[in-house]
């Protein structure tokens, strides 16, 4: 992967909150440019977004927020969450926007939900709370991309997955 063909601008921030315990958090800004090429962008972000409403499940996946729009394949799932946070604890599709989606993987690889946020025109953020001491950046987008790319190619194959057809 090289900056040119994928990613112009990252940003990387680490944030630490220092209290009776340590907790981290990463996040990674992707600029989004004209010349952007590769998967993860706004405009893939809002093919998934739509593709989720529309055919996937609603489902919830955590404590902040009930009847999440969700999606699974075979190795990740994806929900999304409401912009205006806990103002919209139901997921109501009439009351905000969902410009935010946690991605955990079936197969334990990233431990937590890994946050896409795309509402901002020209960036893409990624965050993380609490990574393992030995993830890299160069994993934490091999995981961002496998997702998309997974998700992306359902989507080619137009696979709804709606109640109807997932049986777990």
């Amino acid at each position: 992967m090289t900056a040119k063909n994928t990613i112009s601008t990252i940003f990387f921030a680490i944030q630490i909150c220092v209290g009776s315990t340590m907790a981290m958090d990463v996040q990674l800004r992707i600029g989004q440019h004209d010349e952007v090429e590769g998967v993860i962008t706004r405009e893939n972000l809002l093919l998934i977004k739509k593709f989720i409403i529309q055919g996937g499940l609603r489902e919830t996946y955590g404590n902040m927020y009930n009847n999440n729009p969700a999606y699974h394949t075979s190795n990740f799932r994806f929900y999304l969450n409401p912009d205006t946070g806990q103002k919209n604890i139901n997921c109501d599709l009439d009351k905000s926007g969902f410009h935010n989606i946690a991605i955990r993987s079936t197969s334990g690889k990233i431990l937590g939900y890994l946050t896409v946020d795309f509402q901002e025109q020209n960036t893409v953020k990624v965050r993380l709370s609490r990574p393992t001491d030995d993830l890299t950046i160069g994993q934490l987008l091999k995981f961002v991309e496998d997702a998309l790319k997974e998700i992306l190619e359902e989507m080619n194959q137009e696979k709804p997955n709606n109640e109807l057809e997932v049986k777990r």
